[in-house]
């Protein structure tokens, strides 16, 4: 993904995917979410160099604006996207990581 707000987009646009993961790693810090189908497993993920504020990714449905927020936000038209810590992961393989880290 180019961006936060693309891969917001995607899940504020999906029925199946309601969380954006991230972890820190080399100093970057790497959001991503995982779909797929039954027999394949899909990554979209995007690299920040700097901590995204909050835990929760607030998504404007009617116009379109992100923002971040510490509380699960509830008022209408609102997405409230939840940040979920990762402490260590292996799902992304080493060889993709270091591509991802050294951009």
């Amino acid at each position: 993904m180019r961006s936060i707000r693309d891969l917001v987009m995607l899940v504020a646009s999906s029925p199946s995917m309601n969380v954006i993961q991230h972890f820190q790693s080399e100093g970057a810090h790497i959001y991503f979410i995982i779909g797929g189908t039954m027999s394949e497993v899909f990554l979209f993920f995007v690299r920040e160099e700097k901590p995204l504020p909050g835990s929760f990714i607030i998504y404007n449905n009617f116009s379109g604006d992100i923002s971040y927020s510490e509380r699960l936000r509830t008022d209408p038209n609102i997405s409230s996207i939840p940040i979920v810590e990762v402490s260590s992961q292996d799902i992304i393989p080493p060889e993709q990581l270091s591509k991802v880290l050294s951009e």
